[in-house]
């Protein structure tokens, strides 16, 4: 990416510190946004629209949002991807952290409907202080409404109980 391009994308430099605005790093989540606990947490859009950058960078987030999904059965991924592609101009990267081979980083993809993220992790049960490549979290969660499927739930009681 242009310097201009990495401006935009990458909301903070360092995985953790003093720039972190309150409740935007958590002890056990780390940088992610949709931890546990955090069921519809409204949760900002920060970095660039995806929509804004050159094709070839487009096709690798493509390939970032496949590989985040690619446990869904085909069917299923598939469908996704479709909801994702409908969502396209209204989907935000951002990026936290090293650029460098070896250095740990934090990004998330995140639409209307789907919200990806990737986390390197300081030790809780393990003993590295810093974030370090080896130690990776990831979520895949559904915002505005159906996180967990709640509102297919909804829907589903609201038919067999009426």
């Amino acid at each position: 990416m242009d310097e201009a391009t990495l401006a935009e994308v990458r909301i903070l430099k360092h995985l953790s510190g003093p720039e972190y605005p309150p409740r935007r790093f958590h002890r056990a989540d780390q940088r992610h946004l949709g931890g546990a606990f955090q069921d519809n947490r409204v949760v900002p859009f920060e970095g660039i629209q995806v929509m804004t950058l050159e094709e070839p960078q487009q096709k690798l987030l493509w390939n970032l949002i496949k590989l985040g999904l690619e446990y869904l059965p085909s069917a299923a991924l598939a469908a996704k991807v479709a909801e994702i592609e409908l969502h396209w101009r209204d989907t935000y990267f951002c990026w936290i952290g090293g650029r460098g081979a070896g250095d740990a980083f934090y990004y998330k993809i995140y639409s209307p409907v789907t919200m990806i993220e990737f986390d390197h992790h300081t030790g809780v049960f393990l003993n590295n202080k810093e974030p370090l490549p080896f130690h990776i979290h990831t979520l895949v969660r559904t915002p505005n409404g159906n996180d967990y499927g709640k509102e297919l739930l909804r829907h589903y009681q609201n038919r067999t109980h009426s």
